[in-house]
């Protein structure tokens, strides 16, 4: 089975914080669609797997008129073995979403919204750069489920420049109190080059200390237990039968297809990438030429640390039985050493079967890869 994402480039602003490919002018959509549809049909004749998740991330997919994407998917349905069943999610600003919209969504097979809040605060989505209030949010989450949505993640944000745990506290019974299917909460990460980056050098903001970070995921680990949501991924949190199909591609490191600008793909342990110059993909497209940015085939050393990295974000890690059937060895005569100091310091839980992280290895995730990889 094969998933395929979908990248649209376009916003209506830049969040401060967001260092993605994007642009905040819509000149270019027309071009850039009819570009996407053209690698649909390149890239269809080449595979014949059939596809069970398609995801459109951005940007904001949301924001272009509804023809475009139901436009795209009709392109996929025609060039790919697209299930019936197949997971498509979208990924939503608030203040794009309308009912004309949703319910054109629906009628081309969208059935997952991805929607971002990130804060329950006003003043913390402003700081953001965020282009809805929590009023908007609450509209628009109203107006999906009116519009038949019954599998919708919210995303949230926490460890914020001038965020308490009492906001974090907030933002928690907000979207509890909402009861969606799938709930994401990452910490927030400072990337360089972004407006957010300049403010926290300019000494404006100041990002979370260690001890907050690590208070508020714990808060949210907590609140998502007692109301029944699993921790099935480090930052992922579903109710039964919600985890996200598409994602679990990438953490269980199986095959995915990237389209259009800045997409990435793996395929058979062949990594490739399209440019991120969106010009300069619609200039390609536009003649049918397929050029990738990069490709690289995958040696076992990197394909050996990508597993372990992405397997140990999942709660239910691996299975000896998996590792040994992608590099015919088994993983506890590779690493015995390792493995002892990892169930010694309490980072991961082992049985005949497999490995799996404990809460603490959630915590310390990257010390735990690092302390099984060090002789790599």
């Amino acid at each position: 089975m094969l998933g395929i994402y979908l990248h649209i480039p376009f916003c209506i602003k830049k969040c401060n914080y967001c260092d993605f490919v994007s642009v905040e002018h819509g000149e270019l959509i027309d071009q850039y669609f009819s570009a996407v549809k053209n690698e649909i049909a390149a890239t269809g004749k080449m595979y014949s797997r059939k596809v069970d998740s398609v995801f459109f991330g951005g940007g904001t997919p949301s924001l272009p008129e509804a023809r475009y994407i139901t436009g795209l998917l009709e392109a996929l349905r025609q060039a790919f073995d697209v299930s019936a069943d197949a997971e498509i999610t979208l990924e939503a600003n608030p203040c794009t979403l309308d009912r004309p919209k949703l319910a054109a969504y629906r009628a081309a097979g969208i059935n997952r919204l991805s929607i971002g809040l990130q804060a329950a605060q006003d003043r913390l989505l402003a700081m953001l750069g965020r282009q809805h209030t929590k009023e908007g949010f609450e509209r628009a989450y109203g107006l999906a489920r009116e519009a038949g949505f019954e599998n919708i993640n919210i995303d949230m944000i926490y460890a914020l420049p001038g965020q308490s745990l009492e906001d974090w506290q907030e933002t928690l019974d907000f979207v509890l109190e909402k009861r969606p299917e799938h709930i994401s909460a990452y910490a927030l990460k400072i990337e360089e080059g972004t407006p957010l980056y300049r403010e926290v050098q300019e000494g404006k903001l100041h990002p979370a200390n260690e001890e907050t970070d690590l208070a508020m995921y714990h808060a949210a680990q907590e609140a998502m237990a007692e109301n029944d949501y699993t921790n099935y991924e480090i930052s992922n949190f579903a109710r039964e039968g919600f985890s996200c199909r598409h994602n679990l591609k990438y953490w269980n490191v199986r095959d995915y297809l990237g389209l259009g600008a800045a997409a990435h793909s793996c395929i058979d342990s062949m990594r490739f990438a399209n440019t991120e110059d969106i010009e300069e993909y619609i200039k390609n497209l536009s003649g049918g030429v397929l050029r990738y940015a990069a490709s690289e085939f995958l040696p076992e050393k990197e394909r050996k640390l990508e597993y372990i990295m992405l397997k140990l974000r999942l709660k239910d890690g691996f299975t000896f039985f998996d590792y040994k059937s992608r590099f015919t060895k088994d993983f506890r005569e590779e690493f015995p050493e390792e493995i002892r100091r990892a169930v010694f310091y309490g980072l991961v839980e082992m049985d005949d079967r497999g490995m799996r992280p404990t809460r603490r290895g959630f915590d310390l995730q990257n010390q735990l890869v690092s302390l099984l990889t060090e002789n790599l």
